[in-house]
């Protein structure tokens, strides 16, 4: 089992060296994703706002 375990983690971490020839292009593909995950976060906390808006508006609605 941790045999298996190592196998994966060393090829997906020679996967993802190999992607990016470069100590440089490691920072920048991991800036990247730091970019893409809080832009993901800024997306979900605007659905939830939008969401919050929507169930008050229908409170509103009822209470009228």
């Amino acid at each position: 089992m941790k045999t298996s375990v190592w196998t994966i983690t060393a090829l997906t971490l020679s996967l993802a060296l190999a992607a990016c020839n470069t100590w440089q292009g490691v920072k920048e593909d991991a800036k990247d994703a730091g970019h893409a995950a809080g832009r993901g976060i800024e997306k979900a906390g605007q659905a939830t706002g939008r969401g919050i808006e929507k169930a008050g508006e229908k409170i509103q609605e009822i209470s009228k």
